[in-house]
């Protein structure tokens, strides 16, 4: 069932995040559409491929930064707590384009988990959520956070995910195609985030930034999806639903990306710069 894919090393979702918060490293995150780009140009729903983006994520998924951690699916491991059909549909993905994956991949090396993000839809049992939930939090709790989103991304709005930090600014990218102005929102992170955590949530964009921002020691996760997750789980959703005030690129329908109106003050004048 998995023809010539072997299994991989990969941490559990805690074992991922206390790596991440003890020691400060980065993380750049790897799920199905960066593996598309890492073998062809093709793009994906919201971000246009090119052979920049595609040779940039074979160098970050190839990499070995004592500051940054390279995470791939959990399904790529031999254990996992998920449902059956999560476990199907990455089984599937593995058997039409692993063989072509696991030329950039090292069976010797042992990844970072990278459902951290990804932490209650896609599992069979929930119980790990509010141990999870709560070293999630610790990430960024008591630190000054400089979230870097697509337009409609929304972090936090309407929910409690960002109550602990200490300051909280944003910087609007594009919703779609951000790779466009990668360096223009890279210079702007290496002028103002050098003292605080910066939060990616960009697509395949992130992935590379975060590794970028490494190699100049800032402290960068790409943790894009982890407040929609949030609100699946604070909503008991049972599958990718549509959340208000949120663009959801993997519901099937969409809701009113309008923010509501006791979230908006606070929303806009988090917002730092418009690029």
């Amino acid at each position: 069932m998995r023809k010539n894919f072997p299994f991989y090393k990969v941490d559990s979702l805690a074992e991922t995040i206390d790596d991440i918060t003890i020691h400060k490293k980065n993380i750049s995150r790897f799920g199905d559409g960066e593996f598309r780009l890492v073998l062809n140009t093709a793009g994906i729903g919201f971000q246009n491929g090119s052979e920049e983006m595609t040779v940039r994520l074979r160098q970050v998924l190839t990499s070995n930064l004592p500051n940054h951690l390279v995470a791939i699916p959990e399904t790529f491991s031999l254990k996992n707590n998920l449902n059956w059909r999560v476990k199907f549909w990455w089984l599937n993905f593995i058997n039409t384009i692993g063989v072509q994956i696991s030329h950039y991949l090292n069976p010797q090396k042992k990844y970072s988990n990278a459902f951290i993000t990804r932490f209650y839809l896609d599992y069979e049992s929930k119980k790990h959520i509010p141990h999870i939930l709560k070293k999630l939090k610790g990430i960024w709790e008591n630190q000054d956070v400089l979230i870097v989103e697509g337009e409609y991304s929304r972090l936090g709005v309407g929910n409690d995910l960002f109550d602990g930090v200490t300051s909280l600014q944003r910087i609007l990218c594009p919703a779609k195609d951000a790779f466009a102005i990668y360096h223009e929102i890279l210079s702007e992170i290496k002028l103002h985030g050098r003292d605080k955590l910066v939060l990616l949530a960009l697509g395949p964009t992130a992935t590379i930034m975060s590794f970028d921002l490494a190699k100049e020691n800032i402290w960068a996760i790409d943790i894009g999806h982890v407040d929609l997750e949030y609100m699946w789980y604070l909503e008991n959703a049972q599958e990718k639903t549509p959340v208000v005030g949120r663009l959801v690129n993997e519901a099937t329908q969409q809701q009113n990306v309008e923010i509501p109106e006791g979230e908006r003050e606070k929303y806009e004048k988090s917002i730092f710069k418009k690029l």
